[in-house]
């Protein structure tokens, strides 16, 4: 007995420690369900209706304003049997409660059909309803056969669908709503058709007005189409009131009532639309057939094009360089902020007073100066000075006026670059130069260039006027042998012109031009016969003899 009580114990305390497999998923089964009892449903649920447009079946037109809310029209074209099916979708309608599920929590899509009629019949104000389960997935299809507009195509009735879904506690959605426009096989109403003239079109305007012009080819069947362009959409469906205002203000145009074949122009002003940069603008196009309430066939179109800044003004390229921009008063007008200043009203641009100034004559004559000797003198005056020192620097070559201090030096001592100390203003300079270096063997023409700078307030060199006249530097041949003189060792002797053993004979006199020690001895063989060829020469020296021996034969006796 002691052992069945041991071996009942043993049996429950097993049982209390083994965990069933079973259990644990009806648990977790139970934390993924949830519940839709009426008392737990938040929300109502939410209907969506889609349909398949299908080119000469159904097609939307337009839209109408219903309970403060944008519905689709759309315009359903009978067959030939008199009858057009329409195949609708609610699936996107939703039950907000079953967000988390894969059940969209509709049990009843109720569609209803109001003032489904022929044009001019009285219709039933309860409508017809469809009931569908959610086993149709909220899809309908519903039998358009009463055609609802008017013979002459120009007044028109609209039948209504409406969609409520509801949901397992019974809670329904908002109507969503449709309106559909039936009309026959071969409906005598077209749409208007339009050739736009498009040239404005991707282009910069600058002028004060833009024109929008185009044609209407076909469409108006009674003279009832027009065409209203306006800068902004939304004020295409402005009120009357606001439409004046804005065409007062030539910001809206409409047209007269067009026929197919009329030409239209409609004037919009930019003038006011102008900044101080470029930006880009459309006009928007609306044409229509018809008037309130009987609007159809609307089309909306744009045309876009470019504002020029400032209305296309550009400042002077001396004026940008100097620096600025365009900006805008407070009378919306183009002003220029920068070292130059813009009169908007007279259009002049003024450029600004010189911070640093300095000008100069130069005293040449009229006629090329042809440069004889090898030195010259630049004259001049300065004329005007911002500044109290000016200076003045030659050269023959722009390039030495861009050299270093130690090259101007070296180029100043052979006279090639000079410069003045600093003058006032009236004072007068005179520079020299050196032509020695330029003249060759041929006459050559050479530009002596002349400018004047200041010092800035960084001890820059600021270059405030600059000149250059011409010279002629010629060859001189003296004794007109054909040499110049600068390759003459006889400039005055048309004779000669080299030396070439320097003993200072010519080579055409000297019978060995290139030994001068022979010119020597035939010289003084020369001398000596010159002086036994004077007449009378032994006569004079037996005199001079006798005169000597007698005062020597004096002094003997004294």
């Amino acid at each position: 007995m002691k052992k069945f009580a041991l071996f009942v114990v043993f049996i429950f305390f097993s049982v209390s420690c083994v965990e069933f497999p079973h259990n644990q998923l009806l648990v977790e089964n139970d934390q993924i369900s949830y519940s839709h009892d009426e008392e737990d449903d938040q929300y109502r649920p939410v209907a969506n209706a889609t349909l398949t447009e299908e080119e000469g079946v159904i097609v939307k037109t337009g839209t109408k304003t219903s309970s403060n809310k944008e519905w689709n029209v759309y315009r359903v074209t009978l067959g030939e049997d008199g009858e057009a099916i329409v195949h609708f979708d609610g699936s996107n309608s939703y039950d907000p409660d079953h967000a988390n599920e894969t059940d969209t929590g509709i049990s009843t899509y109720e569609w209803k059909v109001l003032f489904d009629a022929p044009y001019g019949d009285e219709y039933n104000l309860t409508g017809h309803t469809y009931s569908e389960s959610n086993t149709s997935s909220g899809l309908w299809s519903y039998s358009f056969q009463n055609v609802t507009i008017a013979p002459s195509g120009t007044s028109e009735n609209e039948i209504r669908i409406d969609l409520v879904t509801y949901d397992s506690t019974g809670k329904f959605s908002v109507k969503y709503r449709m309106f559909f426009v039936v009309v026959p096989n071969e409906l005598g109403d077209q749409e208007p058709e339009f050739d736009f003239d498009m040239t404005l079109n991707g282009t910069t305007v600058t002028n004060d007005t833009i024109v929008v012009n185009g044609l209407l080819l076909s469409g108006s069947e009674n003279g009832e189409v027009y065409v209203e362009v306006a800068f902004f959409e939304e004020h295409l469906s402005a009120s009357a009131i606001e439409k004046y205002n804005l065409n007062s203000e030539r910001l809206w145009a409409k047209t007269d009532a067009l026929n197919d074949g009329n030409v239209f122009s409609l004037t919009l002003s930019v003038e006011d639309m102008y900044s101080n940069t470029s930006n880009s603008q459309r006009v928007y196009i609306k044409t229509y057939e018809g008037g309130n309430p009987d609007i159809r066939w609307v089309n909306v179109h744009w045309i876009e094009f470019t504002l020029a800044a400032c209305q296309g003004l550009v400042a002077p390229d001396t004026a940008i360089e100097a620096g600025g921009e365009f900006i805008l008063d407070d009378n919306g007008m183009c002003q220029w902020l920068g070292a130059w200043s813009y009169d908007s009203v007279s259009g002049e641009w003024t450029e600004p007073e010189p911070q640093y100034l300095a000008t100069f004559s130069l005293d040449v004559p009229v006629e090329v100066e042809s440069i004889v000797e090898d030195f010259l003198l630049v004259n001049g005056t300065v004329l005007t000075s911002s500044h109290d020192q000016t200076y003045i620097e030659v050269a023959f070559e722009n390039l030495s006026f861009e050299a270093s201090a130690v090259e101007k030096y070296d180029l100043r001592l052979i006279h090639l670059w000079n410069r003045s100390e600093g003058l006032s203003i009236q004072s007068n300079f005179s520079l020299g130069l050196s032509v020695e270096s330029l003249r060759g063997n041929i006459t050559m023409a050479y530009n002596i260039h002349v400018r004047a700078f200041v010092y800035g307030d960084e001890s820059q060199q600021i270059i405030t006027d600059e000149d250059s006249f011409e010279i002629i530097v010629p060859y001189l041949d003296s004794d007109d042998d054909g040499v110049a003189d600068d390759f003459d060792e006889f400039p005055n002797d048309s004779n000669e012109s080299l030396d070439s053993d320097g003993d200072g004979v010519g080579d055409n006199s000297d019978a060995s031009p290139n030994d001068p020690s022979i010119w020597e001895e035939m010289n003084q063989e020369e001398n000596d016969d010159s002086i036994e060829s004077v007449p009378g020469f032994e006569s004079w020296l037996l005199l001079l003899a006798l005169l000597l021996a007698a005062r020597y034969q004096r002094k003997l006796t004294w």
